[in-house]
């Protein structure tokens, strides 16, 4: 028995590496084309954008390990069964349902890693991946630098000729604000410096000249100082503990289908164990091979059901999922167990 154990489960675990690592290099590299358009924004370095990586992981991860995990299993026992291996281990007597207890065990592992990662790793890296782009805009902004282009201040285009690195200081300062239908402003300053007063992000500018341009007159003030803040607010970030971060979804809606959603998505690979045993078990001179339309509607079924239900009903989400594991039990046993 414990031979059998380990061949099953290195067949499974050639298969599933074979589906999970081409998807995740495929995933890797969409994020990582996301990753780099956020460099249009903001400057990021190779280090940080591999940061960012790292902080979607977890989440790829998440969405799948229970698909590829399900996939896998199916193929293994169809391929088990059209290599006549299958009747070989039922014929030496070893039932249908020892192999349901041969495969339970790494199940419940994988089913533990999803609640880990969903409950856990995922808010926390989704915090940490706010609190970084919030990080990265309001760097932005105070990282304006000498003799640069198309550099912007809020709704401003900045354009300065020298930057004292040491005070901050900037001299002879240009900005440029044409965000006003039929009106165009242009501010002229000898120097100037950030400020941030009560958490908001300003341009104070000092001793220069602003105009006002519109079809019918050009105005013009001269000036002492003249403050000017970002009006594009970058909200502060507010990092929340797990137990803060799902406490809320007794209020919060969203947060509440979120984590609806998180725990049928974790249990996935539990309440299909039956079915894809039940799918893969058959006799290949008989039955006809339908797992592949059987994994894409058993996915469809499973996710799109919970995904409706969850926006509507906590107890009816989960009733679905009772109902759903318990359909797989009979089949099963229907399809499987009184046949071999």
């Amino acid at each position: 028995m414990p031979n059998t154990s380990r061949y099953l489960l290195r067949s499974f675990g050639t298969l599933f590496f074979s589906i999970f690592l081409p998807i995740i290099a495929i995933g890797s590299l969409i994020l990582f084309v996301r990753i780099a358009k956020l460099t249009e924004v903001t400057q990021m370095t190779f280090s940080e954008m591999v940061t960012m990586y790292g902080y979607f992981l977890p989440t790829i991860l998440f969405y799948t390990l229970p698909i590829t995990f399900f996939a896998a299993l199916t193929l293994t026992m169809v391929k088990l069964s059209n290599d006549f291996e299958n009747i070989v281990l039922f014929s030496f007597g070893i039932a249908p349902s020892r192999l349901l207890r041969i495969f339970t065990p790494i199940t419940l592992l994988t089913t533990l890693l999803l609640l880990l990662l969903s409950l856990a790793l995922v808010p926390i890296t989704k915090q940490l991946i706010k609190s970084f782009i919030s990080y990265k805009s309001v760097h932005a902004v105070l990282n304006i630098e000498a003799s640069e282009f198309g550099q912007k201040f809020g709704p401003w285009l900045v354009f300065l000729q020298s930057k004292e690195k040491e005070s901050g200081i900037l001299h002879h300062i240009v900005l440029y604000n044409a965000s006003q239908p039929n009106e165009e402003q242009i501010l002229l300053a000898e120097k100037g410096r950030f400020i941030n007063e009560g958490g908001a992000l300003g341009l104070q500018l000092e001793q220069g000249v602003a105009y006002r341009l519109t079809k019918k007159r050009i105005d013009q003030i001269d000036f002492k100082v003249m403050k000017i803040f970002d009006t594009s607010t970058h909200k502060p970030f507010t990092y929340r503990n797990i137990t803060e971060y799902w406490l809320s979804a007794t209020s919060d809606r969203k947060r509440l289908k979120d984590l609806i959603i998180f725990v049928a998505v974790s249990l996935f690979p539990l309440l299909t164990l039956t079915y894809a045993l039940g799918y893969g078990i058959l006799h290949p001179r008989y039955d006809r091979n339908y797992s592949y339309l059987a994994i894409l509607l058993v996915t469809a079924v499973y996710y799109g059901v919970i995904s409706a239900v969850a926006k509507s009903s906590a107890i009816g989400s989960f009733t679905f999922l009772a109902l759903f594991f318990a359909v797989g039990i009979l089949f099963f046993r229907g399809r499987v167990q009184t046949r071999f």
